[in-house]
C-alpha cells in the first residue's frame, strides 16, 4: 500500500509539474520527486545507502542548479497553481484506479524481497568497497568527477557575471 501511495504521489508530482512556470517550483517539484524515489528504493530494498547515496547527488545537483536559478530569475514573480474541479476529479478517479488494480493483484507485490538472500544483501550493505560491488562505486565515482568537471567549467568565467544584462 506505501508503494501505492509513492507512486501515486510521484504520479501528481509529475503532473504539476508540467503545469509550473517558474523555475525556483520546478526545482522543488525535481526534489520532491528525488524524495519520493528515494523513499520507494529504500523501502524496497534490504539495504538504505544506496537510497541515501541517489538522494544526496540530486539534492547536491539541485543546490547548484537552485543557486544558478536563482541568480538568473530573481526579480520573476510565481505564480501560484491551484487545480480545478475537473483536475481534482481526475486526480482522485486515478487515485482509486490504482487502489483497484493494487488490490486485485496484491499477491504479486509481496514478493519484491527475496528474504532468503537477506544474508548476503547485509554482507555487501557493510562492504560498499567490496569486490562485488566495485563497479558500481566505480560508476559513483566517475559521476561525481564528471560533475565535479561540469560544475567548476560552469563556474570559471572571466566576462562580466552571471546574468547579462540584456
Amino acid at each position: 500500500m506505501i508503494f501505492l501511495i509513492l507512486s501515486f504521489l510521484s504520479y501528481i508530482l509529475i503532473l504539476i509539474f508540467f503545469y509550473s512556470w517558474h523555475p525556483l517550483f520546478m526545482g522543488v517539484m525535481v526534489a520532491l520527486q528525488s524524495i519520493l524515489i528515494g523513499l520507494s528504493i529504500y523501502l524496497f530494498s534490504a539495504v538504505s545507502w544506496f537510497s541515501y547515496l541517489l538522494f544526496m547527488i540530486f539534492l547536491s545537483g539541485m543546490m547548484v542548479i537552485l543557486i544558478y536559478v536563482s541568480s538568473l530569475a530573481s526579480n520573476l514573480t510565481m505564480k501560484y497553481f491551484f487545480l480545478s474541479f475537473k483536475m481534482m476529479m481526475f486526480f482522485m478517479s486515478l487515485f482509486m484506479l490504482f487502489i483497484l488494480l493494487y488490490y486485485k493483484n496484491t499477491y504479486f507485490c509481496d514478493n519484491f524481497i527475496d528474504f532468503s538472500n537477506l544474508t548476503v544483501t547485509i554482507f555487501l550493505a557493510g562492504k560498499v568497497y567490496s569486490k562485488e560491488m566495485y563497479l558500481f562505486t566505480l560508476l559513483i565515482i566517475c559521476y561525481l568527477l564528471l560533475v565535479l568537471i561540469l560544475i567548476v567549467k560552469n563556474s570559471m568565467f572571466t566576462k562580466g557575471p552571471l546574468r547579462s544584462n540584456t
